[in-house]
């Protein structure tokens, strides 16, 4: 799989693209037959003033090759695609799919994929991925991001309170296990949040557009499986100080010497807990673990 044929276009403002408003959005779906699918938990953006900002904060460039995944009724995708060198949008619904594989049938530099992205073999080639999450799967597409899009950045909108769990600093109640695991792939931050209205049909939740630069990598393999498990451990039982989380894990197997004996080496105090030490310290923690003992889960 490949992105599509790389055939630079001219970047146009904004204000030239076709807009995508409500009225758009019935019109569309009245013609081909389509409706909102709840259970894939699809809105779609109907307000040009957000579009705008979201391809403000995501600065296409001729130089980029972008996936974009639930393109929808593509609201993100032309502007997307006259700002990039290519563009390949995922989308599940073969509905969806049959409407954007029309609208974009004299684009040289765009590929429409009907496919689960969950499911899809996505090639490491892409240099930026755009999303607007489905609540219900949120992390899980964000997790086959990190691990199958390791040149990209993430432009991505999500629930407003998981933007904040994400983007959350250590020691805050937001923080968790999803903050320091993706924390070890990505710096984020909330670039904006967005209100519910600029949505049809109008979802339950505010909404938060986020941007994750992509970090580089800097555990092995071994180390970096005992990374996402120490941090599962970690946050198992939030009232447990850090000790006392590690060493009664069902996922973990290190005795109480070794673990009290990493956690001093790391500059972690046993008595603390686990919501209050950033990715690095948990770094630090598995390669100490993983170069100290083979224990294993």
């Amino acid at each position: 799989m490949r992105p599509p044929d790389k055939v630079c276009k001219n970047a146009e403002p904004f204000s030239n693209i076709r807009k995508m408003n409500k009225r758009d959005i019935t019109g569309i779906a009245g013609s081909y037959g389509l409706a909102p699918n709840k259970r894939l938990g699809q809105n779609f953006l109907a307000d040009d003033g957000i579009a705008s900002k979201i391809i403000s904060v995501i600065s296409p460039s001729l130089d980029d090759d972008i996936i974009e995944v639930g393109p929808g009724l593509g609201a993100l995708t032309e502007p997307l695609s006259r700002g990039c060198r290519s563009l390949t949008a995922v989308e599940i619904d073969s509905g969806l799919c049959r409407y954007l594989t029309e609208r974009f049938a004299g684009y040289k530099n765009v590929r429409i994929e009907h496919a689960d992205f969950l499911k899809y073999s996505a090639p490491d080639l892409y240099t930026k991925a755009v999303s607007n999450l489905p609540y219900y799967c949120a992390s899980s597409i964000l997790f086959k991001m990190a691990l199958a899009l390791k040149k990209a950045g993430l432009y991505v909108m999500l629930q407003k309170e998981m933007a904040e769990r994400i983007s959350a600093p250590p020691g805050g109640k937001e923080y968790g296990a999803l903050t320091v695991t993706l924390a070890y792939y990505y710096n984020a931050k909330i670039a904006f949040n967005v209100p519910r209205e600029v949505f049809y049909p109008r979802p339950d939740v505010a909404s938060a557009f986020v941007k994750l630069e992509r970090r580089e990598e800097t555990l092995s393999a071994a180390e970096n499986i005992l990374f996402h498990t120490i941090v599962k451990s970690s946050f198992w039982g939030r009232r447990k100080t850090i000790f006392r989380a590690l060493v009664s894990s069902p996922h973990l197997s290190f005795d109480k010497d070794q673990i009290r004996n990493a956690l001093e080496l790391a500059g972690i105090d046993e008595k603390t807990r686990g919501e209050e030490y950033g990715v690095d310290k948990y770094c630090l923690l598995a390669r100490l673990l993983a170069a100290g003992t083979n224990g294993k889960d």
